[in-house]
C-alpha cells in the first residue's frame, strides 16, 4: 500500500470489535500496557454508547478508529492509546474526570488527555497555543483526531447536504491554519519525525478532497 493510498484508506480501521481489538495490541504491548488500553476501551464505549456521530454511526468508532490508526502507523506508548480512547471522554461525557483519569490510568495518559480536551469557555487560539507547548505525544493524538475527523466528514442523508458542505469549508481553514502547524511540529521533533510526515501528507491530501468537493458541490448561482 502506498502513502497515497494509506491516508484515503482509513475504510480499513472499521470493522475491528472488542476481540479483535484485544488480539490486534498483544503482540505490542506488556501485558499490564494491555490491561490499561482495555479498561480505556471499555470505559470510552460506555461513555460513548448512547452517542451518534454527525454522519451518522455510533460515536464510539471514532476514539477506536483513531486508536487503530496509531497502532498500524507504529505507535507503541500506550499512554498515547489509551489518552486517543479517552481523548473525548471528558470534554463530551460525563462519566469521568481529569482526576479519575490520573488515578486510573497515571499522570501521563492524564496530562495527554488534558491538553487535547477544550475545555468550556476556552478560545480555540488558547487551547492552541497550551496544545502546540505541551508533549509532543498530545500532537500525535490531536494530528489523528483531525485525520479521522476529516476523513468522515460525510453523510448520507441529503438534508445534511449542505450543513457537511460548509462544515468542510471551515474545517479546511482550521487545519490548515491550527493542526498543520503541529504536524510540522513532529517532523522536526526527535523520535516523531515520520509520524509527523504521515501526518503532514494525510492532512494535507484531506484539504484538499474536501476543498474540492465542497466546491464542486456548491449552490448553481443560476
Amino acid at each position: 500500500m502506498t502513502r497515497r493510498n494509506e491516508v484515503s484508506g482509513l475504510a480499513l480501521l472499521k470493522g475491528t470489535n472488542r476481540t479483535g481489538f484485544e488480539k490486534l495490541i498483544a503482540p505490542y504491548f506488556l501485558p499490564w500496557e494491555q490491561r490499561k488500553i482495555m479498561q480505556a476501551y471499555r470505559l470510552a464505549k460506555y461513555g460513548h454508547q448512547m452517542q451518534v456521530r454527525q454522519g451518522g454511526g455510533r460515536y464510539f468508532e471514532h476514539p477506536k478508529s483513531l486508536a487503530l490508526l496509531l497502532i498500524r502507523l507504529g505507535v507503541r506508548d500506550h499512554e498515547i492509546i489509551c489518552a486517543a480512547l479517552l481523548h473525548d471522554v471528558v470534554e463530551d461525557t460525563f462519566i469521568l474526570e481529569l482526576a479519575d483519569i490520573e488515578e486510573w490510568f497515571g499522570p501521563g495518559t492524564c496530562l495527554l488527555v488534558k491538553l487535547v480536551t477544550k475545555e468550556k469557555g476556552l478560545s480555540l487560539k488558547r487551547y492552541i497555543e497550551r496544545l502546540a507547548a505541551g508533549d509532543p505525544r498530545a500532537w500525535v493524538v490531536k494530528c489523528a483526531d483531525r485525520v479521522h475527523n476529516m476523513s468522515t466528514l460525510d453523510s448520507p442523508d441529503p438534508a445534511m447536504h449542505e450543513f457537511f458542505r460548509k462544515k468542510k469549508i471551515k474545517q479546511v481553514k482550521e487545519t490548515r491554519k491550527k493542526i498543520l502547524p503541529l504536524a510540522v511540529k513532529l517532523v522536526g521533533t526527535a523520535g516523531y519525525e515520520e509520524l509527523g510526515q504521515f501526518f503532514v501528507e494525510a492532512l494535507n491530501y484531506w484539504c484538499e478532497r474536501r476543498e474540492r468537493e465542497a466546491a464542486d458541490d456548491a449552490p448553481s448561482s443560476d
